[in-house]
């Protein structure tokens, strides 16, 4: 599916100018417009656009609906939208959703009516909130679902690939000698962790290697507090990992702190790997080696899906959209204690 984005890499500029020459082509010089209406035809690109807005009753806005703001990879995703939005010039519209209280339906109407919302973006967990989105069907408003657990059939979804990632930071870990590695996992019924436990088993049985036992792992629920718990869980065993794996850059940052209190080096005599990329992998010493999410990405194809929304029903059920990640290597991780 041809993008706007392989449009303005074609034409040489931005998504935005893209959008512009769309929406609003007296404000593009002349020239500028050739050149995107010339790659527009090049690539066969069709938007549908102008007939999106006229079936919605003008809706002009996309919707965010988020439950923990501050929460580091919520607060990335709101960024990564934000930047994704400008350079489409569309306008994104946030909502707090404030867990499921007796007049929550009530509340995303009102969201969606006074803020001319139409089109959607759920992050976990509500993208796996199947009252929510039974709600949507029937107000047939459109919503694109980041990482969630479940498949749905009625909305398109956009996700990275945990289970590749996760063998990746194990096979790092192997790569520096480490053979006793313990993992923070995080919620349970998240499929990400699901996701992450097949990763790191792909990777002990790749290199011929048993798998590690259940006292290596140990639930985070994606929380500070419970990273706490689980550090001193692993390294209060009678033989402790050498390394550990994080569910992400919270409970990773909890893990060093519960190290360096007992006295622990980091990496010398314990190394850890976060996920995500948060600002906190970068602001504790040592810097977390860690997962960076593609969140610019993840968003740029998400706004896309919505500016082509029946694109993404190829034959006839939601497509879901992969993206690729980065392991970023920082100071936390090094060789294996001898």
């Amino acid at each position: 599916m041809t993008t706007i984005y392989d449009v303005s890499r074609l034409a040489g500029v931005s998504a935005k100018t893209v959008s512009r020459v769309l929406n609003e082509p007296d404000k593009v010089k002349i020239h500028t417009r050739e050149q995107v209406l010339a790659a527009m035809k090049q690539l066969d690109y069709s938007p549908n656009a102008s007939a999106r807005q006229l079936r919605l009753g003008g809706a002009s806005s996309l919707g965010l609906l988020l439950e923990d703001p501050s929460s580091g990879y919520q607060s990335r995703f709101h960024q990564a939208l934000l930047t994704a939005c400008m350079e489409a010039g569309k306008h994104i519209t946030v909502e707090l959703f404030e867990g499921v209280k007796p007049d929550w339906e009530s509340r995303v109407d009102r969201f969606l009516n006074e803020g001319r919302v139409r089109d959607l973006i759920l992050l976990p967990t509500l993208c796996d909130f199947e009252p929510l989105k039974a709600h949507l069907r029937k107000r047939d408003a459109r919503a694109v679902l980041i990482a969630p657990s479940i498949f749905d059939p009625h909305f398109p979804s956009v996700v990275m690939d945990d289970r590749a990632a996760a063998r990746q930071i194990i096979e790092h870990l192997f790569s520096l000698g480490h053979k006793r590695i313990g993992h923070i996992s995080g919620h349970p019924d998240h499929s990400a962790s699901i996701l992450r436990r097949q990763g790191i088993f792909e990777a002990y049985d790749a290199a011929g290697r048993q798998r590690p036992g259940p006292d290596l792992f140990v639930a985070g629920d994606f929380m500070f507090k419970k990273g706490i718990e689980a550090a001193e869980a692993l390294l209060s065993l009678p033989e402790p990992p050498t390394a550990i794996f994080a569910a992400n850059d919270e409970t990773a940052a909890a893990v060093s702190m519960v190290a360096h209190k007992r006295g622990l080096s980091i990496p010398a005599d314990l190394s850890v790997v976060g996920f995500d990329d948060a600002p906190i992998a970068s602001a504790v010493w040592p810097a977390l080696t860690t997962i960076a999410q593609p969140y610019l990405d993840m968003s740029r194809r998400v706004v896309q899906s919505l500016d082509d929304w029946d694109a993404n029903f190829p034959g006839g059920t939601a497509a879901t959209y992969m993206t690729r990640h980065d392991l970023v290597l920082r100071d936390s991780t090094g060789p294996a204690p001898k």
